[in-house]
Order: C-alpha cells, then sequence, then structure tokens
C-alpha cells in the first residue's frame, strides 16, 4: 500500500489538472502550442503503453515472475525524468523552439519509464489472488490508498507551492522544481515499496506464453470487454472543464487572493476538497454498492446518472454570491459514489484477464493494464488538449503571475461568457456518452462466477504437472 501511494503522489504532478496550468501560465507555452503537445504526447502514449504491455507479456524472469522484479529497478528513473520534466529554463519566445524540444524528449523518457513501472503495479491485482473475493478486496484497499494520496497530494501541492511563492516571493518556476524534486523523486523511491508484493498466479511452461508481438495485439483485440472499457474511459476525458476551474477561479473572481497567501491554485483546492472528498465514502463501500447495483458495470453506470444531475443542476444554480456553495454541495452529495469508480474499474479488468484466460488459455496482464495505463494517460491528455483548444476559442491570454495581483476582467467578454458553461456542462456530457459503451459489456455475476469454477479446476490440473 505505501508504495501505490508513492506512484500516486508522482502521477500527481503529471496527470492532474495542474500540469495543464504549468504549462500554460508558469512555462508560459502559448495554449495553441500546449494543444499540440498534449496530442501528440498521447498519440505517443498510444503506440508506446501497448508495446510495452505486449513486451511484458512475452517474457518471463527466471523466478516465473513476469511483473515483480520490473518493480525493483523502475523508481529511480520516473523520479528523475519527473524532476527533469518540470525545469523551465526560460520562458523567453525566442527560445520556445528549444523549450518545446527540452519538454519532449523529457516526457518521452518519464513516460517509458512509468508506464514500465504503472503496467507491473496494476498487473500484479491481477495474480495476487486466483480468487475473485480476495482479488476485489485487494483492489478494493488498493485504489483506496492510491486514490486517497492522489487526491490530497494533488490538491495540496499546487495550494502549498503557490502559498509559499506568494510568501517568499519566489517565482512559481522555481518552487514547481522544488516541489518535483521532493514529491516527484520522493514518491518514486516510495512507490518501490511494490517491490515485496508477491505473485501467486504463475504460469512457467514456455508454451503456455505468447510467442509474438503480433498474437499479443490478437488478444488484445478479442478481449470485448477490456475494449469497451476503454472506449468508455476515452469517453469519459472530454470533461474538459475539469481542468478549467482554475483559470475560472484565477479570472471570475474580484476577490484576487486572500489574504495574500492563497490564490487561484489554493481556491481551487478548496473547491475539490469540498466537492470530491465525499466520494472517499464510495470506496470504503464500494463492494456493498456493487452488490446493490448487481456489479460493478451498474455501479458505474449509476454513478455516471448521477454526475449528470450534479453537474447540470450546479449550472443552472450559478455561481454567483452564496449559490456557488449551494452548486458545490449538490455535487459533493451526488459525488459520493463516485469514488467506487477506479475500483470498480480495475475489478472489470482483472476480471478480462481472467475471461481471456478461460477463453484462450492466455493470461495478458501485461498488455491489459498497459491499455489501463494507456487510457489513463490518453484520457488526461484528451481533457488537457481540449481544455486548451478551448481557452483559444474563447480568446484567452495568459497573465504571468504576480504575488498580490488581481486578474479579475483581464480577459475578454467571450471568455467571461463561456468559461462556466464549459467548466460545468463538460462533464455531464462527458458522463453521458460513458455510459454508452458499458450498455454493451453482459458479463453476469452468473458467468463471473462459471469462469472462476473452470478456472480453478484447470489450474488443479495444471498445478499437478507443474505447470503452475
Amino acid at each position: 500500500m505505501a508504495g501505490l501511494a508513492g506512484q500516486n503522489i508522482v502521477y500527481c504532478m503529471v496527470g492532474a489538472s495542474f500540469f495543464t496550468y504549468f504549462m500554460t501560465d508558469i512555462a508560459m507555452f502559448p495554449p495553441a502550442v500546449v494543444t499540440v503537445l498534449l496530442l501528440l504526447m498521447k498519440i505517443w502514449d498510444g503506440v508506446n503503453d501497448p508495446i510495452i504491455g505486449a513486451l511484458v507479456d512475452r517474457r518471463r524472469f527466471k523466478s516465473g515472475e513476469k511483473l515483480r522484479p520490473l518493480l525493483r529497478y523502475t523508481p529511480v528513473p520516473v523520479g528523475v525524468f519527473t524532476i527533469l520534466l518540470f525545469i523551465v529554463f526560460s520562458t523567453a519566445e525566442s527560445l520556445l523552439w528549444l523549450r518545446v524540444s527540452y519538454f519532449v524528449i523529457m516526457y518521452l523518457c518519464w513516460d517509458i519509464t512509468y508506464t514500465l513501472q504503472d503496467v507491473a503495479i496494476w498487473g500484479m491485482t491481477s495474480v495476487v489472488s486466483p480468487n475473485s473475493d480476495e482479488r476485489d478486496k485487494f483492489v478494493q484497499w488498493a485504489r483506496t490508498i492510491g486514490s486517497i494520496f492522489y487526491g490530497v497530494f494533488s490538491a495540496l501541492i499546487p495550494m502549498v507551492m503557490e502559498s509559499v511563492a506568494l510568501a517568499s516571493g519566489n517565482s512559481l518556476a522555481l518552487m514547481t522544481f522544488v516541489f518535483a524534486v521532493i514529491f516527484g523523486l520522493g514518491g518514486a523511491l516510495i512507490s518501490a515499496k511494490c517491490y515485496k508484493a508477491q505473485e501467486r498466479v504463475r504460469i512457467v511452461q514456455p508454451e503456455q506464453q505468447q510467442t509474438s508481438l503480433t498474437e499479443c495485439f490478437r488478444l488484445l483485440f478479442q478481449n470485448k470487454m477490456l475494449l469497451l472499457l476503454t472506449l468508455a474511459s476515452i469517453f469519459g476525458s472530454l470533461a474538459f472543464g475539469n481542468n478549467l476551474i482554475t483559470y475560472f477561479f484565477k479570472y471570475m473572481l474580484p476577490d484576487g487572493q486572500f489574504g495574500g497567501f492563497i490564490g487561484a491554485l489554493g481556491i481551487t483546492t478548496i473547491y475539490s476538497a469540498l466537492t470530491y472528498a465525499p466520494s472517499f465514502i464510495g470506496m470504503i463501500f464500494a463492494t456493498k454498492l456493487r452488490d446493490i447495483c448487481r456489479g460493478y458495470r451498474n455501479l458505474i453506470i449509476v454513478v455516471q446518472v448521477c454526475t449528470i444531475i450534479g453537474r447540470v443542476a450546479a449550472f443552472l444554480i450559478g455561481f454567483e454570491g452564496k449559490n456557488m456553495l449551494i452548486g458545490i454541495a449538490v455535487m459533493a452529495i451526488l459525488n459520493i459514489p463516485s469514488g467506487a469508480v477506479s475500483i470498480a474499474q480495475t475489478s472489470l479488468f482483472c476480471d478480462s484477464v481472467d475471461y481471456m484466460e478461460w477463453k484462450t488459455g492466455k493470461r495478458t496482464e501485461g498488455v491489459t493494464f498497459a491499455m489501463q495505463t494507456f487510457f489513463t494517460k490518453v484520457s488526461s491528455g484528451i481533457t488537457g488538449g481540449l481544455a486548451t483548444m478551448s481557452l483559444g476559442l474563447i480568446g484567452y491570454q495568459a497573465v504571468a503571475d504576480v504575488p498580490g495581483a488581481v486578474y479579475y476582467g483581464t480577459q475578454s467578454a467571450t471568455f467571461e461568457s463561456w468559461i462556466w458553461p464549459l467548466v460545468m456542462l463538460t462533464p455531464a456530457i462527458a458522463a453521458l456518452l460513458y455510459i454508452i459503451p458499458l450498455l454493451f459489456i453482459r458479463y453476469t455475476p452468473e458467468q463471473k462466477a462459471q469462469v472462476e469454477r473452470e478456472l480453478a479446476e484447470r489450474r488443479k490440473l495444471k498445478q499437478e504437472v507443474g505447470e503452475i
């Protein structure tokens, strides 16, 4: 659990909405450049992640393990490249090409090492136990611990960073680098604890393994459940309004900084805490909610419906005066079950691995959880890319951060008209689209029980001849 906490601390530097803000308002990349960068980075993810997953599936170490040894060697490179990614050596327009080139190279290096670690970490969830009930409990607590650390640190890091910069008079660029050293490298070193986990399902006969990348990808495209979950998550990435909330607070609140120590990033943290903290209740009671909804698929659909209702209601309530607090309260209540979504997704991924073993005799933890890593990063890239694209379309012009400055009224009338509906309604539209692929997943609890029962019988026979 400590290792998962460390990994999520690292990812909160790159995967949260702060990363987009870092690119536009700290590194001072133009919105159009940020849009292109995010799209190119995620095209790279689309090529890189499945290939790494397939390579992981193709080989086993001498111990018979496929995943655990990777958790020994990846933490340090992940931490180092996280630091290098957040170095802002200049904001001069004349050096834009050099700054962009450096950023792209550092991101590619970070992405490769992070993907290797992430595939191994989450692939382990499918091999910690052959029993689905034990596995679901492990997934529940793994996701809960990881999400708590991700939620807390992705909110607090920008707020504390900004407060320190305001109090000390130092630039946010310098503070970002310092925090990347502390939390990027520090979190990566903590993630090395994941190496202590054990693989309890090992197929050691070479004839049981995939023999080529082509076969790995063929098995990937046979996994209908995996593909539908991936498509649903890509639709979910259209909720780019979540990435615009900091811009809303920075340019639409006339009060500016609060006491000189809290700015837009700090207000965003408070907003996130109020709206998303209740979701941890959903994590704790994920299995109970699963039973009530008769499966994790149905639970995810219920969560998306709650998101639609909450966002539309908050938009109609508005943000003037106390209306903002009323809207936040509505979203907070309807967000209570949303914490179970990450647990449900991981559990369904594990089910898809079992299903493919039942169907083909091959376990595909590597490529399956590479797809999870892929859609996580692609989703964040699409979200960030659409956010910066929308900023360009509504006439946004970045204003450099100055301690104690007030930015209200510095943006265009188009920006002021569109920023609120974009923030509130795009997540509702994304939630509606998210539901559609889920309707085609028909893996019932009865079918799951049949698959688990027959796999147990097969594994018992293989164990007798030494294949497991």
